[in-house]
């Protein structure tokens, strides 16, 4: 069961530049009988994992922005260092709280923005097996940047940081958002810089967190990883045979979904405690 829940999220992270994530938390919790504060690190390495994979495929074809990723990761670790050791420290209805909120609000902004921004949309991580090459002399070309710019994208990574730390998905809208921006034309180049920063951030907050969990289920843990591997495996193989703006769509609306399943069973875990 715990493979499959893997696999299940590996193929959501991998179909989707925005929502894969906000499965994985609740897939652990409601089928696999981890607890939030578990759940929050196993899930958080096994994105880092799905991220580097992406990042991989992202530096062969050089669709990466060294430069943004840097930015984004210096906003971000701070934020999840911090909020990541509170995380830890807080009740499970207070966290499904959190989780509750942050689904409900990206779930819908991203069907939202999927309408908005539809001839501008987001290639999924998996696509970058296939991205189109740069040149090394595009690849290499130092950009300078606005003081603007870089503000920009490290207050995004602050809220890529919360989410992250909180619930296990960090922020890959508002990154995009922010990274689109600056990458005009390049959706790519986007994404790839997303993942990369993605890859580092999510496994630091993973190792940070287990710091502060004890009695990690390592079997379930390394199945679940496992799983998620061989999930963006198959992502990565079966993204261009299917439609990319009903995918997105689909997998924003099991983020809602399963926010309000998590949120119900932490309920219930509280009402029977007290």
């Amino acid at each position: 069961m715990v493979l499959l829940l893997g696999i299940a999220a590996g193929l959501a992270y991998g179909l989707t530049a925005f929502a894969g994530a906000f499965l994985a938390v609740p897939l652990l919790v409601l089928f696999a009988d981890v607890d939030y504060h578990r759940a929050l690190p196993i899930a958080l390495f096994a994105l880092g994992i799905c991220a580097a994979i992406a990042a991989g495929d992202a530096v062969r074809a050089r669709q990466c922005d060294v430069q943004l990723s840097a930015w984004l990761m210096a906003g971000s670790l701070p934020t999840m260092l911090i909020l990541g050791a509170l995380a830890q420290r807080l009740s499970e209805p207070v966290l499904g709280t959190i989780f509750l909120i942050a689904s409900l609000v990206f779930g819908p902004l991203l069907l939202l923005t999927l309408r908005a921004y539809a001839n501008r949309m987001a290639p999924p991580p998996a696509a970058l097996l296939d991205a189109p090459r740069r040149s090394f002399t595009d690849a290499t070309t130092v950009v300078h940047r606005s003081t603007a710019d870089k503000v920009g994208v490290l207050f995004a990574g602050v809220g890529c940081g919360a989410l992250a730390a909180l619930a296990a998905a960090p922020g890959a809208l508002l990154g995009w958002r922010i990274l689109e921006r600056r990458l005009a034309g390049q959706p790519h180049l986007s994404v790839g810089t997303l993942a990369l920063a993605s890859a580092v951030l999510a496994t630091l907050a993973a190792g940070w967190q287990f710091l502060f969990v004890a009695d990690v289920p390592g079997y379930t843990a390394g199945l679940y990883v496992l799983g998620t591997t061989a999930g963006m495996g198959i992502a990565r193989r079966a993204h261009k045979w299917l439609p990319q703006a009903p995918t997105h769509r689909a997998l924003g609306c099991l983020v809602v979904i399963a926010a309000l399943a998590l949120w119900v069973v932490v309920v219930r875990g509280a009402t029977a405690s007290t």
